[in-house]
């Protein structure tokens, strides 16, 4: 074969085609071949035979004489022919046939003679095949990830828009406290959508995910909790726009719970708003300890723990919650707390009050005296003040309300003088100090007037007004004055 072929042959194969250059010291040991070759003629002249030597046995037709013992031989490494040696006939580039023997234990790299110092130099031709084979593969890959970024494209926009229209309707909740990941799970689950995984990334990149970007998006979304109208197989942004509207407005009972309702009157009245309540069990969700104020002291008896301590209000009940009783104590309490505790913050607790050394307990009875003894809120304040002067004077606050609770009677009863010396610790008409407990559920005005009392010298007031609204003095003379203008009214 001649070397041009060989090139060619070499490069459409890709086998590497080198060059070995040997060691110009014959004693320099040598590399055993991969193939072996052993010549079938040679172009040196053989060595005569020795006389009397046997004559070379007859060679068949088709098969190449060897020639004899130690003439026109190749020097070659001494070794033995291993089992299954294949020999291949050819030419070399002299015309000398050779029977090349492909050994496949032959090591073509390192000879165990082989000595560092003596090295033998190889020269390597560019491996085009190898090259273009790279070439090939990578423009393959490129090709690959191009075709199937597109698929994955078009997979995801038709999750995020599918193409078949709507299907029927879906009636979908959000409960309350649910993440997004749990609403878009809910999604796929009952067929709103395809997929929640890239439902989830959608909402995160704001509508514009890509395979590349998705990872670094990380906005986030809330929904409101409640009932929705969805249908099945929706685009994505169908069902966003239906979060955004809000839930169905469901069917709501309002209950109205007024000011100055003592505990018993609140049961009445709650029951009455909503017949759904049921009294027995309103009654044990108020001895429900877990449900008690944050401003109930540890000593109150079970009776009055949430005397006082019920925000009155307007509340919304739905439908779910409609014979839920210890549901609507907890929410009172709640709000009370709630409404104190800012009302707190923003006035917080007056010198006088300080002065006096009033825990928030004894400010919400004398909110709870204010509720129940004025009657305009001009009034409020001014009391407030009265009440701290004769709790810093030491005397009777001398409130009738007190005194109506302490006997049980309602403010359309009249008081008599039995009533009015009653011991009990409520009636402020015979026992010093604030009473043990509030006497009604004070409203936020009522609060107020506690934390901010109006200045003046104001000790004690009267009823002089066909709105019920009170005279204030500072002298028991001016007192006395107004008192016969209560008794001309008929309001004393």
């Amino acid at each position: 074969m001649s070397s041009a072929r060989r090139w060619i042959s070499s490069f459409l194969t890709g086998d590497a085609d080198d060059s070995v250059s040997a060691s110009a010291d014959p004693a320099a040991p040598q590399r055993r071949p991969t193939r072996v070759a052993r010549p079938v003629s040679a172009s040196v002249p053989a060595e005569p035979a020795a006389v009397g030597a046997p004559a070379a046995p007859p060679v068949p037709d088709g098969q190449v004489a060897a020639p004899p013992p130690g003439q026109g031989q190749v020097a070659l490494p001494d070794f033995v022919d291993p089992p299954g040696t294949e020999l291949v006939a050819g030419v070399d580039a002299d015309g000398v046939e050779y029977v090349f023997e492909d050994d496949p234990y032959a090591d073509p790299l390192v000879d165990p003679r082989y000595d560092a110092d003596d090295r033998n130099w190889v020269r390597y031709r560019p491996n085009w095949g190898g090259y273009l084979r790279f070439v090939v593969l990578a423009l393959v890959v490129v090709f690959a990830i191009f075709w199937g970024r597109g698929k994955v494209y078009d997979w995801i926009d038709g999750e995020i828009t599918p193409a078949s229209a709507p299907g029927e309707t879906v009636e979908f909740v959000i409960q309350s406290g649910a993440s997004t990941n749990d609403v878009a799970s809910q999604l796929a689950e009952e067929g709103v959508i395809g997929n929640a995984t890239v439902f989830r990334y959608w909402l995160r990149c704001d509508g514009n995910i890509t395979i590349s970007g998705f990872l670094g998006c990380d906005t986030e979304h809330s929904f409101q909790a409640g009932d929705y109208e969805l249908q099945e197989n929706m685009a994505f942004e169908d069902v966003v726009a239906v979060f955004e509207e809000g839930p169905i407005p469901i069917e709501l009972v309002k209950v109205t719970i007024p000011e100055g309702l003592r505990v018993t009157e609140f049961v009445e009245r709650a029951i009455e708003e909503n017949p759904a309540f049921n009294e027995e069990e309103m009654l044990e969700a108020l001895g429900d300890p877990a449900l008690r104020s944050r401003y109930l002291p540890e000593d109150v008896s079970i009776f009055y723990w949430f005397e006082g301590l019920l925000f009155p209000a307007t509340y919304d009940i739905p439908e779910a919650d409609l014979g839920n009783e210890r549901a609507f104590v907890a929410r009172l309490t709640e709000e009370f707390d709630r409404r104190y505790t800012a009302l707190l913050d923003e006035y917080g607790v007056p010198p006088e009050a300080e002065a006096l050394g009033l825990s928030d307990y004894q400010l919400i009875t004398i909110a709870s005296l204010i509720e129940e003894e004025a009657k305009v809120p001009e009034d409020r304040a001014k009391m407030a003040r009265a009440i701290y002067r004769r709790l810093e004077e030491g005397d009777l606050l001398g409130i009738d309300a007190s005194t109506y609770y302490a006997v049980g009677k309602s403010f359309t009863e009249e008081l008599t003088v039995e009533d009015l010396e009653n011991p009990s610790p409520w009636n402020t008409r015979a026992v010093a100090g604030i009473p043990p407990t509030p006497i009604a559920a004070p409203g936020e005005a009522s609060l107020i007037a506690v934390l901010r009392p109006e200045p003046g010298e104001f000790y004690f007031w009267v009823r002089t007004g066909e709105d019920g609204s009170h005279t204030f003095s500072a002298t028991a003379a001016e007192h006395e004055a107004a008192v016969e203008i209560c008794r001309a009214g008929g309001w004393c």
